[in-house]
């Protein structure tokens, strides 16, 4: 049992005691108590009745004179003080702690979850994320020092030194998102409690949506007079063509391989980490034009991995996607036509006809959909629909390669 030393316990009483072969405990006041071990060593012990399991606990404060008299029983008299409303004051201290260690978060680490988070979720190409997270280092860290800062000590005027130079452009725009999208993911795992920037975005002035260059429908021909008096290659002649027909982005229509196509489905089945976002696959009803480009190219690469093979050995990659748009420039087409403008030109032509419903022609232009009527008319895909649009696009195209035949 504990001897009551407390009407006299000063440092120098404490100074005096002597160690024994066995351990002694004296008690001060407020469950504080002094456990003096046969070493020699004197350590603070808090020995209190948990106020809802009913056990006892002792939780040491440190050793004296490490943590002075005066400390420990300042320390003693507020755990009582919880005591008395019914609260553990171990599982308080951890609780204080814990926001104690959210709030020394960086802005860094924060990053860095945000980062780590989305490649194990796989929803992006690995390549896209790391280039978001780059964008973040480049001009958030490097230039501004952000690495370092807390988070708690970030505010919407943090941001300003770094973004407004560069507001109104789409680097600006990316930060933003990325910037609130780190937050919102330190809420999702526990680490901060708020998020202060949803709407900093509406601090800067947003980009100004440019149109990729491109022409009118009934200006096509004037391609491809011009493409059939050019020393470009048949294979790139092939790819721009083939592209125009499918209506694929250029990155996606330089990577088709062969085995991507479906010759008795007459159709093109494009991966999900191939396309845009890598979040679906996309696939695409061959018009007997684009039959006939694959056609002619299976007689140059055939036995070889992809379609339009680059044409520098080993022979084992695609051709550069912007092959296509350097071509057009050799064209005379310089701020005219770039070759993601043939997709413009698709668009126009096949919504102006008509024709086809709104959601048919988006489908095959890969675009998402948004409302609940077209994700239900996305799940059937509306196949035959799908491959009327296609034939009827071919049609066209062809139509314009017998036009630019006489303009040559």
């Amino acid at each position: 049992m504990a001897r009551d030393f407390s009407k006299k316990f000063t440092d120098s009483y404490i100074h005096g005691i002597k160690p024994t072969d066995k351990e002694q405990l004296f008690s001060d006041r407020d469950n504080l108590y002094l456990l003096v071990k046969p070493t020699g060593a004197k350590i603070w012990r808090f020995i209190y009745t948990h106020p809802i399991t009913k056990k006892r606990i002792k939780k040491s404060f440190g050793n004296y004179p490490s943590i002075p008299l005066a400390l420990a029983r300042d320390k003693a008299r507020i755990w009582c003080g919880l005591l008395a409303q019914g609260v553990d004051p171990v599982e308080e201290e951890r609780m204080q702690q814990e926001e104690k260690e959210k709030k020394s978060v960086t802005f860094k680490e924060l990053a860095m979850l945000w980062r780590d988070k989305r490649l194990k979720k796989g929803e992006l190409k690995e390549k896209s994320i790391e280039k978001a997270y780059r964008r973040v280092e480049l001009y958030l860290f490097d230039r501004f020092n952000f690495s370092r800062l807390l988070a708690e000590n970030i505010n919407l005027r943090s941001f300003d030194d770094a973004l407004l130079p560069i507001e109104g452009t789409d680097t600006c725009d990316k930060l933003c998102i990325a910037i609130k999208q780190i937050f919102d993911n330190a809420i999702d795992e526990g680490v901060l409690e708020n998020n202060p920037f949803t709407r900093l975005s509406k601090r800067f002035k947003k980009p100004i949506t440019k149109n990729f260059p491109s022409i009118p429908p009934k200006e096509l021909p004037r391609v491809f007079a011009k493409l059939n008096l050019s020393n470009a290659k048949i294979a790139t002649k092939c790819l721009i063509e083939f592209q125009l027909l499918t209506i694929l982005r250029a990155s996606e229509a330089v990577k088709i391989e062969w085995s991507d196509i479906n010759w008795e489905e007459k159709a093109l089945h494009i991966p999900a980490e191939r396309m845009k976002g890598g979040k679906r696959p996309h696939s695409v009803p061959l018009s007997s034009q684009a039959l006939r480009i694959l056609e002619c190219m299976r007689e140059i690469n055939g036995h070889r991995r992809f379609v339009f093979t680059s044409y520098i050995a080993p022979w084992n990659k695609p051709m550069n996607s912007q092959t296509v748009n350097k071509t057009l420039r050799d064209l005379g087409f310089t701020g005219e036509l770039v070759g993601h403008g043939f997709r413009g030109i698709a668009s126009t032509y096949l919504h102006e006809l008509d024709c086809f419903s709104y959601e048919a022609v988006e489908w095959c232009l890969s675009h998402e959909t948004r409302n609940e009527v077209r994700k239900a008319y996305d799940k059937s895909k509306k196949w035959r629909s799908r491959q009327e649009i296609m034939q009827t696009w071919g049609d066209y195209v062809e139509q314009c390669k017998v036009q630019a035949l006489r303009m040559s």
